[in-house]
């Protein structure tokens, strides 16, 4: 639990109460501002709603975020985290007219004060991941400079039944520290760079044994630099991504997922999507987020391993956005995704296609969506067919007090072998200590859940036995998350 400790002290400071704001002895930046955030609000009479993320996550925060990034995320921070990661983009208004300020060029420390205040502690401000058309940060006019730091942590109690025999333990499931740095040059381009890591257990997830037993240990979960540009006013964004980049289409999901500190996406549990992977990504975004293209470049073994042979994997991924509504509690996104990747696995370049498609909603009441991802060869085995469908929807019934969620996973393990399938039912209810408009910045949460996976006669480890592996879960996991604007 070493490693959770800086965790836990970042995050109590991110959610620490928020100081009186800063004098205003300067004119505020309200046009600046709303060039890469929209702040839904009662300024003036006027709206203004921020676009910013998530880690993923990074991936890749959101993002990652996310995030993702993360991983992540994947996701407060562009990923994941990655990460995370969180909606989607809305119409806003154009850089070009949000940048320009009556304020004489040049930032004084009045200036990134009154804009940290606003990022840190306006209720109203909703932290979206929108990159590559806004900064997920809520930056002015050109040589404008953010720095975010993040933290995520997800822990808990779980009482397991498997095959009669009754098992408790405490789990840390996900821990993470990330930074985010943004550089306005122009008002056309943002550029910066993304870190974050993460704690794991040492050893595999068929291993027993690893570094001094199973510790804890830290590593990268997303590492990379990114590039943004915008042309005909802000109409087509351009940005590119290269290093230790999180998942997009894992990031583009969690957008409309909102219940990651109690279990994974579909194609993220069952391994068919890496969360992060060395590699270069490029994303085009039309009408301010309407359609998003995103084409990725990896070496195809994830982040827990070098490249194992000579082959790339190359990713299409179409998100389309045919409902975008803004709102006073927050914006209403429905979402359509689809994509193809054409990849290889391993020493032997194993096949490792996939084929997905999904439908996400998100709004400041309910999360929804259904997954579909083919998988063509699974990890040394080029000639499985798998298929992962999956469907989640979670939503209060008295915000931000109590929510209730509930999720489904079916993964047909290999489609030649009958009754390889597992389903895995969730259920559960969660309360929050802040409201929606904090949870990219500050999220407490806590959910109650139970949890059945059931395996067919050939899934279980003991073929012809599935009730020796089938689990009854119940899990008490608290969700923890802090994003704060350093500079």
């Amino acid at each position: 639990m070493t490693v959770a400790a800086p965790t836990l002290a970042a995050i109590a400071l991110l959610l620490a109460p928020p100081p009186a704001p800063p004098p205003a002895s300067a004119p505020s930046e309200p046009e600046a501002a709303a060039s890469d955030a929209e702040v839904e609000g009662q300024d003036a009479g006027q709206d203004k709603v921020a676009e910013t993320s998530d880690v993923a996550a990074a991936g890749d925060v959101a993002a990652a975020s996310d995030a993702t990034a993360p991983a992540d995320a994947g996701g407060a921070v562009e990923a994941t985290a990655g990460a995370s990661n969180d909606e989607d983009t809305e119409p806003r208004v154009p850089a070009a007219q949000a940048d320009q300020s009556p304020i004489s060029a040049g930032y004084s420390r009045q200036h990134w004060a009154e804009e940290r205040h606003t990022f840190n502690f306006k209720r109203d401000l909703f932290l979206r991941n929108t990159w590559p058309v806004a900064p997920i940060c809520n930056m002015g006019r050109p040589q404008d400079l953010c720095v975010t730091l993040d933290a995520e942590l997800f822990a808990g109690y779980r009482l397991r039944s498997i095959a009669g025999q009754r098992f408790g333990e405490f789990a840390l499931d996900r821990s993470e520290l990330g930074t985010n740095l943004w550089y306005r040059p122009s008002k056309w381009l943002d550029a910066g760079a993304t870190l974050r890591i993460e704690a794991i257990r040492s050893a595999g997830p068929q291993s027993l044994i690893g570094i001094d037993g199973d510790s804890l240990v830290i590593r990268l979960a997303q590492a990379y630099g990114h590039v943004a540009t915008r042309f005909g006013s802000g109409l087509v964004s351009i940005g590119v991504r290269g290093g230790l980049i999180p998942e997009r289409w894992i990031e583009q999901l969690e957008k409309g997922y909102d219940t990651r500190g109690i279990d994974l996406l579909p194609s993220d549990r069952n391994l068919l999507f890496e969360r992060a992977d060395l590699g270069a990504s490029i994303t085009a975004s039309v009408l301010e987020g309407l359609v998003d293209l995103d084409l990725q470049l990896t070496n195809g073994e994830g982040r827990a391993q070098e490249e194992l042979n000579r082959g790339k994997n190359t990713t299409a991924i179409l998100t389309v956005r045919p409902l975008r509504r803004r709102h006073a509690k927050g914006p209403i996104t429905l979402a359509l995704h689809g994509a193809y990747r054409d990849g290889s696995w391993g020493v032997g370049a194993a096949r490792a296609h996939r084929a997905a498609g999904a439908l996400t909603f998100a709004s400041p009441w309910a999360f929804a969506g259904a997954e579909l991802v083919q998988a063509f060869g699974v990890r040394e085995q080029g000639d499985r067919v798998s298929r992962s469908i999956g469907g989640w929807v979670s939503a209060y019934a008295w915000q931000p007090y109590i929510g209730l969620l509930a999720k489904y996973d079916h993964v047909r393990q290999d489609l030649r072998v009958a009754d390889s399938s597992v389903d895995i039912v969730t259920a559960g209810a969660f309360t929050d200590v802040f409201g929606y408009a904090w949870r990219r910045r500050r999220r407490v949460r806590l959910y109650a859940t139970y949890q059945h996976e059931g395996f067919g006669a050939s899934a279980g480890p003991i073929p012809g036995a599935p009730q020796a592996a089938d689990a009854h879960r119940f899990l008490l996991q608290l969700e923890a998350q802090g994003l704060f604007r350093a500079i």
